[in-house]
């Protein structure tokens, strides 16, 4: 009898358990198409503005697949989006290339900054700073 009281505790107990699928919704929105507007590179303390010629663009589509395009360097693949407070950490993994990490916060409405994930293993740190052209 003891037994059998035990197993219905255990049996209660394992079908109380639920598992959590749900991810946290990210606080940030990086779909979209975003212009590269400025760019500071550490340990300046003041933002560059970037011309239009010399400019990037980063896309984000809703289903996960981001395209970069920059003068002479142009990427596509997928992106996953991993929540971290008021920002957003980005994995980056593109065609034929490294996969990045890159750390997004939202400045404005309308303008995000993008660090890299992985700071102290770059060489250099360079933020850039991002508008909303299209969204």
């Amino acid at each position: 009898m003891r037994s059998l009281l035990t197993s219905l505790l255990l049996l209660m107990l394992f079908c109380s358990c639920e598992k959590n699928d749900i991810e946290a919704t990210p606080s940030i929105d990086v779909t979209g198409s975003w212009q590269l507007s400025q760019q500071l590179s550490m340990p300046d303390t003041a933002w560059q503005t970037i011309g239009p010629k010399d400019s990037a663009y980063y896309i984000f589509g809703r289903n996960g697949q981001f395209v970069f395009d920059a003068k002479s360097y142009h990427l596509s693949g997928t992106y996953k989006v991993i929540p971290a407070g008021k920002r957003v950490n980005l994995i980056i993994t593109g065609q034929d290339s490294v996969t990045q990490y890159l750390q997004v916060e939202r400045l404005t409405d309308t303008s995000i900054r993008v660090d890299d994930w992985l700071i102290g293993v770059t060489k250099e740190q360079i933020s850039r700073q991002f508008i909303l052209i299209n969204k």
